[in-house]
């Protein structure tokens, strides 16, 4: 787990934040601090409304009222910069979203030029260096095809964290995924979480993870977060009995 910067402004803090699509309120009111440096798991029953939070975090998903800051910046302003708040948080989906046409190294560096306006030399070592992480290197120059499906979620973690973003949000990243390739998404989840010092939110449902990961753990439940606390008591000891009913089916 992290050392967390307690005194600093947090990475990420969620005021009141309510999410409605058309008459069904998604979200009812979530307030949270999540810490610089801190790993936090979102665990809940499948419509709960925890990627829908995540998703508010960087506006895909805007929320219909309350406030989120990023570094102690209110991006629900009307006058932020979107392209300036995605461009510092990282994100991977469930699904890979690889450029199919392109190999492993051009999905990680197309974005590094076109954005970040990087000479292609330049743009293909920090792409290499990305795929030097997530032990994908060997397989630069391969198409999305080529790749399994772990190999192709850790290019997708790879082409998020070369853009060297402040915040990285997971959403369920080894759900579509065979079992036996979840191992090595979540071993680079679990090296990214305790040598970097990054900030992670991350949704999932594998228990184990969030337990030996996470600095802590909220349990979102119907729209709220109904328990929070350290990961390791707080799924050793739930207080709650929502939570508690929740374990007993997943654990």
């Amino acid at each position: 787990m992290t050392t967390i910067e307690r005194t600093a402004v947090p990475a990420v803090q969620l005021e009141d934040v309510c999410k409605a699509f058309g008459r069904v309120e998604v979200l009812k009111g979530v307030s949270a601090t999540i810490g610089r440096g801190e790993t936090v798991c979102l665990i809940g029953a499948s419509g709960s409304g925890k990627s829908t939070l995540l998703r508010c975090v960087n506006l895909l998903s805007p929320p219909t009222s309350g406030t989120i800051r990023l570094h102690g910046k209110a991006i629900t302003d009307p006058k932020a910069d979107l392209n300036a708040i995605r461009s510092r948080t990282g994100m991977v989906f469930q699904h890979f979203n690889l450029f199919q046409h392109m190999t492993a190294l051009d999905n990680i560096t197309v974005a590094l030029r076109r954005v970040r306006k990087m000479s292609r030399a330049e743009a293909e070592e920090r792409g290499l260096q990305q795929l030097d992480k997530v032990g994908l290197r060997a397989l630069a120059s391969s198409r999305p095809s080529h790749l399994s499906g772990g190999q192709q979620q850790r290019v997708a973690i790879a082409r998020s964290l070369a853009m060297e973003p402040d915040i990285m949000l997971f959403d369920e990243a080894t759900s579509a995924l065979d079992p036996e390739l979840v191992k090595g998404v979540l071993d680079v989840m679990r090296d990214l979480a305790s040598a970097s010092g990054m900030t992670m939110l991350v949704v999932t449902h594998e228990m184990n993870f969030a337990r030996e990961v996470a600095d802590r753990v909220l349990f979102v439940d119907r729209g709220v977060i109904a328990e929070e606390g350290p990961a390791r008591e707080l799924l050793s000891d739930p207080k709650t009995t929502r939570l508690q009913s929740f374990l007993s089916q997943v654990l």
